[in-house]
């Protein structure tokens, strides 16, 4: 029998009160077709198909919809499922918003902090003030902890030509300055929602994957070391190795063949994905899927049931996924390593 899938990946919206320049999010009108209710019908289906199984709310920003939030945080606390979320800290103003965060908000929560300076974070965040509002919900949330034993807290860093050589910087802000319990590392991918050139559209130009993807590998390795060392990171080997040959695969290619972003039609030499075996993605619009990626085959959700079936019966997708050696599979959440050898993702 299928081993149960350890996450469900539960899309609440996808829209954002920032710019970024490598996420389009903010262009979005895009709203769920499906309701909040279904969406926690949902959750329980996933708790029957794996008990103790992780929710990771996603958006846009997913705590622009506080009822689909905190309900799936509600519902899956009540199930005996962990919940994990990204935000980008514009939500938590106050020590009451803290507070609720701690008590009823998920079990691990990262704030997205794209560069240690804050010009250059409000520079790729589009959005003045918005690396000081980062900065403020992170000592909100870890004064409101003290009185509780939950959350974990987070940093999720961007790492991309901007960030790399300023990686011992990134690192003593949050674990010295900050004093958040981890910087986890996105590396930069393609821009999220960037034109295809669908319906008849001129595709974009995605200027900014073009640019920020150019890190060499070789100097990338010693500064993780250099970091590891410094801080005592435990980094996993095998991280280093997927993170250095992802960017090896980038460095040095011809810009107009990066300007095309996810159409550019590069692979990396190792398989660094294994999101078919232990993910379910779903989406607005109630269809499950095993990558967040449209290019494999997806399955709506329409009655209860359809979770478990679309799970136990996507042994055509594993294998299609399986040979799959795309860029997109250095991201956070779908990569096969841990970053730690604390075995954490």
């Amino acid at each position: 029998m299928k081993t149960p899938p350890r996450f469900l990946f539960l899309t609440i919206n996808e829209v954002c009160n920032l710019r970024c320049q490598h996420c389009l999010y903010w262009k979005s009108k895009r709203r769920p077709s499906i309701t909040v209710q279904r969406q926690l019908q949902i959750v329980e289906e996933f708790a029957e198909l794996s008990p103790g199984g992780k929710v990771v709310i996603c958006g846009g920003e997913p705590m622009l919809d506080e009822e689909a939030y905190f309900g799936v945080c509600a519902t899956s606390r009540r199930l005996g499922l962990r919940t994990l979320s990204v935000v980008n800290g514009t939500r938590v103003r106050s020590s009451a918003d803290a507070y609720r965060m701690v008590t009823e908000g998920p079990d691990e929560v990262s704030v997205s902090l794209d560069h240690p300076r804050a010009e250059m974070h409000d520079k790729i965040r589009g959005t003045r003030g918005s690396h000081a509002w980062a900065v403020r919900s992170l000592d909100l949330l870890l004064r409101a902890r003290k009185t509780e034993n939950r959350p974990r807290i987070y940093v999720m860093g961007l790492l991309c030509r901007s960030t790399y050589p300023l990686l011992d910087e990134f690192y003593h802000l949050v674990l010295a300055s900050i004093g958040a319990d981890k910087l986890k590392l996105n590396a930069v991918q393609p821009t999220f929602l960037i034109t295809r050139g669908e319906g008849g559209q001129e595709p974009e130009s995605d200027d900014f994957f073009a640019r920020e993807s150019q890190v060499d590998p070789d100097e990338l390795r010693w500064l993780l070391s250099w970091c590891d060392a410094k801080y005592r990171l435990q980094l996993n080997p095998t991280w280093v190795d997927h993170v250095t040959s992802y960017f090896r695969s980038l460095w040095r290619v011809p810009e107009e063949t990066l300007r095309l972003g996810w159409m550019c039609g590069i692979d990396t030499s190792a398989h660094i994905c294994d999101s078919c075996d232990r993910n379910v993605m779903v989406d607005l619009d109630g269809r499950a899927s095993l990558c967040f990626s449209r290019a494999f085959r997806s399955q709506q959700l329409s009655r209860p049931g359809d979770l478990k079936k679309f799970w136990k019966g996507a042994d055509d997708v594993r294998k299609e996924m399986g040979t799959c050696n795309r860029i997109c599979g250095i991201s956070h959440s779908v990569r096969c390593s841990s970053a730690t050898q604390k075995g954490e993702r």
